[in-house]
């Protein structure tokens, strides 16, 4: 790592920048858990014996002989103390539980509790765990969380009732408590161990998926940026509607001469978004010469608006009417398929991609954009293949080629093949060579360039494509992750990444990064208000699904911080 002047700048550990890097992948395990550092975990457990931790692995089963029985009677003694027979009844409890013997184990459970001095808080809490763990294998798991609770009221960090409390609300589908309760077994364990972090990404998945359905239906439909919705068409090179747009711009008329899909193309033209919808209607009603033109714009303006559904039911409806150009009805085709990936329907996706081919063979969109479904599927020689047919059927199309040595690059990285990475490499070069200007071919080397620890050449030609295109947000969150990543500069990073907010309102993946800084920092409350703006700023159910689980996240280990004393602030 090259040596910076940064003397005021505040720095995060490598573990923490690590977790940092990762916004804006699938995964959201790793970075959902920022906060906490081993070496702040707590100690715990020390004093409590009791029965195994995991009872998923059962032993087996033994009947005791008929002539066995374990009661109090039996254990008395003159010479006992209570406290001795509490432990006493735990033992027998304990031996009981090994053999399977699981309503008796809960009975000598019961009188250790029934017994046991009020004093001896530690081997309260072991009694009343040992309990839920035989409750646990009867599947009774409202007894469970009662005797877990209970042993976390004389142990409040006594971890194994903690988690035992949490499988217990996940067996009943309370998601929002299991959540608080593995959290918090999280942050005590240091987020050390792989079985807690998996379940809790099991719950986060669960709840965040409930919660983005529940505010995807409520929410009114809205466009992301200007900048996002330019990028949308830019990734396709033969659209026949961006094509009339590029025609008219060689003509302009007086929008006040206009009506219907020829106001539309106008509004194109001028990025006047919001007009987009309306003035399709109008077409649309009046079945005008331009219908499955229109029908196109308005289920693409939809798509974009996450109005998935309604999209798919106008692009249905296109496809099949008669007499559409072929441009058209492929186009349309494509754009059913996207829809269908977003509903996790990837062979229907296919087919359509299919049905694409058989219209228009040399299509090179079709080709772009199902290798895209086939890296989603991990299909990565597919994918490749596809980028590839893209680019030779269009070599002018800079956009598609990029896309295919970014996607070269990280094959080359899933397999540890050299050979692609280098290709992929030279790829960025020829591009730049040939297309000097392609602020989109710029922007992925650069981060192909970071990944390769060539922080310095990232950071310009990351400057460089934000100079070829200035009103693209995104350029400045990735020279703010870059300045976490190489000069380890808070500061640095929260300039660049404020200043992506003020370009773009609707900076999604700014906001997002903002507020997991913010956390590390331990300003909760700025990290949840600008998690809460990225929600705000998300189009797809997809999207609020991976932010709210980032929420949900944020404000459980709030709580569990407040609940168990423990500290979010200290990073150091």
């Amino acid at each position: 790592m090259a040596a910076t002047s940064k003397s005021n700048a505040p720095q995060l550990s490598k573990w923490q920048l690590a977790i940092i890097l990762g916004i804006g992948t699938t995964a959201s395990l790793g970075f959902a858990y920022w906060y906490y550092k081993k070496k702040h975990s707590k100690k715990f457990d020390k004093n409590c014996e009791d029965v195994y931790e995991n009872s998923e692995t059962k032993p087996k089963k033994r009947e005791l002989s008929n002539d066995i029985t374990y009661t109090k009677k039996e254990t008395s003694n003159t010479s006992e103390t209570p406290y001795s027979k509490a432990k006493a009844f735990k033992d027998k409890g304990n031996k009981l539980f090994k053999e399977g013997q699981f309503d008796k184990a809960i009975e000598c459970y019961t009188s250790a509790i029934d017994v046991c001095p009020a004093d001896r808080g530690e081997d309260l809490a072991t009694f009343y765990q040992n309990r839920a763990a035989a409750y646990e294998n009867l599947k009774n798991f409202e007894a469970v969380i009662n005797d877990t609770s209970k042993a976390l009221e004389y142990n409040k960090s006594y971890l194994k009732a903690l988690y035992r409390r949490a499988k217990a609300y996940e067996e009943l589908g309370d998601w929002q408590k299991c959540l608080e309760d593995i959290t918090a077994v999280c942050m005590f364990d240091g987020f050390r161990t792989e079985s807690y972090l998996k379940m809790t990404d099991k719950v986060m998945k669960e709840l965040s998926k409930k919660e983005a359905k529940e505010t995807f239906s409520q929410r009114e439909p809205k466009l992301p940026s200007k900048h996002f919705v330019r990028h949308y068409f830019i990734s396709f090179s033969e659209d026949p509607i961006m094509k009339s747009v590029e025609e008219y711009k060689k003509d302009m008329k007086n929008p006040a001469e206009l009506s219907g899909f020829r106001l539309v193309i106008h509004h194109l033209a001028e990025e006047n978004f919001d007009e987009i919808i309306p003035n399709c209607n109008v077409e649309i009603d009046r079945r005008g010469p331009d219908l499955p033109e229109a029908y196109l714009v308005r289920a693409t303006f939809k798509l974009l608006q996450g109005q998935i559904q309604d999209s798919l039911a106008d692009l249905t409806t296109l496809y099949a009417l008669e007499s559409v150009d072929v441009k058209v009805r492929v186009n349309c085709l494509i754009k059913i398929g996207t829809l269908k990936v977003q509903l996790e329907k990837m062979d229907e996706a296919l087919q359509h991609f299919n049905k694409a081919i058989e219209l228009d063979l040399n299509n090179a969109d079709i080709y772009l954009h199902r290798g895209q479904v086939y890296l989603l599927m991990e299909r990565f020689n597919d994918c490749l293949k596809d980028m590839e047919k893209s680019c030779s059927l269009n070599p002018n199309f800079p956009s598609a080629r990029a896309q295919k040595c970014y996607i070269q690059y990280r094959c080359g990285i899933q397999f540890n093949d050299e050979n692609q990475k280098s290709a992929a490499l030279k790829g960025f070069e020829e591009i730049e060579k040939n297309f000097p200007n392609c602020s989109e071919s710029l922007f992925l080397y650069a981060q192909v360039l970071s990944e390769c620890g060539e922080y310095q050449k990232a950071e310009t030609y990351f400057k460089r494509a934000g100079e070829l295109d200035a009103k693209d947000p995104n350029v400045y969150v990735h020279l703010g992750i870059l300045a976490l990543q190489w000069k380890e500069d808070v500061n640095l990073a929260i300039e660049y990444l404020n200043k992506a907010i003020s370009m773009d309102e609707k900076c999604q993946f700014g906001y997002e990064t903002l507020g997991s800084i913010e956390i590390q920092k331990g300003n909760l409350q700025r990290g949840l208000e600008l998690f809460q703006k990225a929600v705000d700023a998300a189009h797809t159910e997809t999207e609020l699904a991976h932010l709210y689980s980032l929420l949900l996240a944020a404000k459980a280990q709030a709580k569990a911080a407040e609940r168990f004393g423990l500290d979010l602030g200290n990073l150091v």
